[in-house]
């Protein structure tokens, strides 16, 4: 099942200087569904296609775009819960599952409910293998290639952060995570492994502000 996406907003919603003065993690939610207009701007901001030849919004070593989005919905206007791809080049999501993994609560290293109370994990996943071979020739061998793709994991999180925060929308990076059974609960192919897990939703009342 696909669903196609509405339209991303390209006209400047906020200044970045305030998107960049205002940005903060944001770990409690309130229990409001996400519009999918918002989600699809997330998406787009994530990986969405910005130039003529397939560039995306997030800068990739080589052009080679290790990276995947699979997003476990929770509260999503018209969207029902459960796995999607988002598939960058059209602007679609993919239905992958039905369901919300059970084991979320369990992902994070440490206590971290966000992880289940949020509307939306943006989960990434990357084709670490494939990058590490790319880039093989490149010392320190075996490993310029992994560095690559986190760090373009972390530009892919600062992006959707400051789209968030153009939107009022909370999001926290979770970095620290049981990697397998992490790759398990979003059912991620042998080849992607999972490098970050951005938690969405609207802001409540009493969030929790850190940094």
């Amino acid at each position: 099942m696909f669903v196609t996406l509405p339209a991303p907003d390209q006209q400047d919603s906020d200044s970045l200087v305030h998107c960049i003065l205002s940005r903060r993690s944001i770990r409690e939610y309130a229990d409001d569904a996400l519009p999918l207009s918002v989600l699809s701007q997330l998406l787009w901001s994530a990986q969405g296609v910005t130039g003529a030849h397939q560039q995306k919004a997030t800068p990739s070593a080589g052009g080679l775009y290790p990276l995947h989005i699979r997003l476990v919905v929770s509260r999503v206007t018209g969207l029902a819960a459960g796995l999607y791809d988002y598939h960058s080049d059209s602007h679609l999501l993919e239905r992958v599952a039905s369901s919300v993994p059970r084991e979320m609560q369990r992902l994070g290293l440490g206590d971290q409910p966000w992880l289940t109370e949020a509307a939306v994990v943006m989960g990434v996943a990357a084709k670490l293998e494939a990058a590490t071979q790319h880039f093989h020739s490149q010392p320190p061998l075996g490993e310029r290639g992994a560095r690559y793709v986190y760090m373009e994991s972390g530009a892919l999180a600062q992006n959707v952060h400051l789209q968030s925060t153009a939107l009022n929308v909370g999001f926290v990076l979770v970095a620290g995570f049981d990697d397998t059974l992490t790759k398990h609960a979003l059912q991620l192919a042998d080849h992607l492994e999972p490098t970050a897990l951005l938690c969405l939703g609207h802001l409540s009342p009493m969030r929790d502000t850190l940094y």
